[in-house]
């Protein structure tokens, strides 16, 4: 119940837009990025027999990190130049998939501004540029190994690619996921935090905690 009003609370102050002024008054007294207690905790979680999965790879600096204290790490990137700058980096325990997971096959078109990419953006038809990609379900990829660790970084699509992960996050040790509260509330999905809450627990895991005001760590 704690938790449930955690993230209720969270959901609210960024509706209010008071994230901003929240985080310069944290950042009083603490000198550190606010990622820093989500990537300490994700690297920490790490063993080093572990398969990993790195969902929404980016260019690929966490699967660099992962690829160091793992066996086996898989990335899953939908854009190109995100992709094929892991790909070369020539990670020899890394597997590259461009792709991006959701709840059900598709292809649809991802949206990309800057250094981000979003299936958001893509799906509502804005004039960003644009690339079309392949969407998976995560349990449908039955060649791929199995992952004990899960990170999730999707803008705004966490909730689908949980979803599309059921029977696969039913055998994992841990998720750590990063919630886009403002890229749902402009789906008009304020209460899907809460819903991402729910879902993790209902998958069995005993620990769900916000690392920070966007990062979840789910364990058991």
């Amino acid at each position: 119940m704690i938790l449930e009003v955690k993230t209720a609370a969270r959901t609210l102050a960024r509706k209010a837009g008071l994230i901003p002024a929240l985080h310069r008054f944290r950042m009083l007294w603490h000198t550190s990025d606010y990622e820093d207690k989500f990537s300490a905790a994700l690297l920490a979680a790490v063993r080093p027999s572990d398969t990993v999965w790195d969902i929404g790879a980016n260019v690929g600096y966490y699967t660099e990190e992962l690829s160091r204290r793992a066996s086996h790490v898989v990335a899953f990137e939908p854009v190109l130049d995100n992709f094929l700058q892991i790909e070369a980096r020539g990670l020899g325990n890394v597997t590259c998939r461009k792709m991006a997971l959701g709840d059900r096959k598709d292809e649809v078109r991802i949206s990309k501004a800057g250094t981000t990419s979003s299936l958001v953006g893509g799906a509502v038809g804005d004039d960003l540029e644009y690339e079309v990609v392949m969407v998976m379900p995560g349990d449908a990829l039955v060649d791929l190994p199995r992952p004990d660790v899960v990170k999730i970084d999707v803008e705004g699509f966490e909730l689908e690619v949980t979803q599309g992960l059921n029977a696969t996050l039913k055998s994992v040790r841990a998720v750590y996921m990063e919630v886009h509260f403002s890229v749902l509330a402009s789906r008009g999905l304020q209460q899907q935090p809460a819903l991402i809450v729910r879902e993790l627990k209902g998958l069995g895991f005993s620990k769900v905690n916000w690392i920070d005001a966007s990062h979840i760590e789910a364990l058991r």
